[in-house]
């Protein structure tokens, strides 16, 4: 069903489409080298490119024209380009962000603004990744899972939120740079349930949710046994994910598990309430934020013995 909320959002992404292509297009003539290491990481960013159009959404509920937010979606959509990526030259997307902005017509101090919130972001998700690789494998918590999720995704569009207030702002709005973090929160927790293989009995791989597998491993002798196995078995033995599969499944994990999803969402549709916006961006924030709660949860199964 398409709505006026849905629609702005597939406006946004029409438009963005076309302008990373030709940002894409700039790279490739003036940077070749450097474009031939993104050019696979480019591809996957299409595909979450919806995800991008949030700096216009947020222009939007602040009552301005979502267009005037287009280089920064473009620019975030770059930023994303080698945000996760291992691949020698291809962790260049702040810089691909700043180079696009550079040529944008507008006073220099915004775009100086503009430059410390990528700058901001991109660090945030450096240290975050750090810590993240150096944790050991069985050391997850709720804790670190929304600290991990906070410290990048949460970042990301905090810095996206923060620089769309500066297209009328001196200087960055905090309500809605906080709004932001908890947004990209929810999103990357929406992305984590989308991988997941935890119901695909058959797949060869277990993927689980970081803040399911959380869940599951406070849950008494349960979670102790989940411990056990994550330390001591191959991650790969089909014994050690079957076991690991129920135990994830638990009827207490899954319960947690979504309540403690609706928690995060009424968290964040509360900060959205609390700031002054118009009604349909708004609704399409909400809907976005509502999506999470729609997904399936995973089919609980008693464990007998356990």
């Amino acid at each position: 069903m398409v709505t006026p909320a849905t629609r702005l959002v597939e406006e946004q992404t029409h438009v963005l489409r076309e302008a990373l292509t030709t940002a894409l297009r700039s790279i490739i003539t003036d940077l070749p080298h450097l474009a031939a290491k993104i050019t696979t990481q480019a591809t996957r960013c299409r595909a979450t490119i919806s995800e991008r159009v949030f700096a216009a959404l947020v222009v939007a509920a602040r009552g301005e024209n979502p267009k005037k937010a287009l280089p920064l979606c473009v620019a975030s959509a770059l930023w994303w380009i080698s945000a996760e990526s291992d691949t020698p030259g291809a962790q260049c997307g702040a810089v691909l962000a700043m180079r696009h902005l550079q040529a944008v017509r507008a006073p220099d101090s915004r775009k100086l603004a503009w430059f410390s919130e990528i700058a901001r972001s991109t660090t945030s998700a450096l240290e975050t990744g750090l810590a993240e690789h150096s944790r050991p494998r069985s050391d997850i918590s709720r804790k670190t899972v929304l600290a991990r999720n906070l410290g990048f995704a949460g970042a990301a569009y905090a810095r996206d939120a923060a620089m769309a207030t500066l297209l009328t702002d001196r200087q960055a709005d905090d309500g809605w740079r906080g709004f932001g973090a908890l947004y990209g929160v929810m999103r990357q927790l929406h992305a984590d349930h989308l991988r997941s293989t935890v119901d695909l009995d058959a797949h060869p791989r277990l993927v689980v949710p970081p803040l399911l597998l959380a869940h599951a491993s406070r849950q008494g002798s349960a979670g102790r046994e989940l411990t056990r196995l994550l330390r001591s078995v191959p991650s790969g033995d089909p014994g050690c994910q079957a076991v690991l599969r129920d135990l994830l499944r638990s009827p207490r994990t899954v319960s947690a598990y979504a309540r403690d999803l609706r928690r995060l969402h009424g968290k964040a549709c509360g900060l959205l309430d609390e700031l002054d916006s118009a009604a349909e961006p708004r609704a399409a924030l909400r809907s976005v934020l509502d999506s999470t709660l729609a997904l399936p949860m995973p089919g609980s199964r008693e464990l007998i013995g356990v």
